[in-house]
């Protein structure tokens, strides 16, 4: 298969795109598809968002494209993070279209755009030409999903009442079974600290224990169970 190219991008003038997947095989076949368009280049491929920001520092690429798990605390921590150090940087993020509550986050944590995972070559090559416009992009199915969302009578998520915080730092990481000193480490947070985080977001989604976070996490595909379905 021949890749598109981009339409207004010069073959000479390719945009320089810095990838963060953590599945190497994942991240190889991505790479494989962007370079094979003479519009793109993948200057560096990495397997978390730390390491991108580390390279971003040093050569500032025209456009930072995130593939990591759906639900992972990675992507939206490491999603806030590179949009708050490099605000000039277009972030493009692939999502799965069924965790509609990581979508939202996501674009109110700034990213130039959300594409779905399940979008095809053409659409990934449409939605970087946007971003790097400085334009925003949604993949049209996604953008149905969340305007569906605002729809008088919609239900809602539980999640919907969760600080950013308390979704990302302490629901996420207790449903994924990091214990309070954990969390406090990873945060830097005292255990006390942590304690009360936890305490109001079993208050606010009705649950009495972290079993019952976990089991919520899992039923709205926040948190991925090997061999569920």
């Amino acid at each position: 298969m021949v890749a598109p190219k981009p339409s207004s991008r010069a073959q000479d003038n390719p945009v320089g795109i810095l990838l963060v997947d953590s599945r190497q095989l994942v991240r190889a076949g991505v790479e494989r598809v962007l370079s094979d368009s003479a519009g793109l280049t993948v200057f560096a491929a990495v397997a978390n968002c730390d390491e991108a920001m580390r390279l971003a520092r040093r050569q500032q690429p025209q456009l930072i494209l995130i593939n990591l798990p759906a639900s992972s605390v990675e992507l939206l921590d490491g999603a806030s993070k590179i949009r708050r150090q490099f605000p000039g940087i277009p972030v493009l993020v692939f999502v799965d279209e069924s965790v509609p509550i990581i979508q939202e986050r996501l674009l109110q944590a700034g990213v130039s755009g959300c594409v779905s995972n399940l979008c095809s070559v053409e659409e990934l090559f449409a939605a970087i030409e946007t971003v790097v416009k400085g334009e925003r992009y949604i993949s049209d199915s996604l953008a149905r999903k969340l305007a569906e969302r605002r729809l008088p009578g919609h239900r809602g998520l539980p999640f919907d009442k969760l600080t950013h915080r308390e979704l990302l730092q302490v629901f996420l990481l207790v449903a994924e079974g990091r214990s309070t000193s954990t969390i406090a480490q990873e945060l830097c947070l005292s255990r006390k600290t942590v304690n009360g985080y936890r305490n109001r977001v079993l208050q606010k989604l009705h649950m009495q224990t972290e079993v019952g976070l976990m089991h919520l996490a899992i039923r709205h595909g926040l948190v991925k169970v090997d061999g569920a379905v």
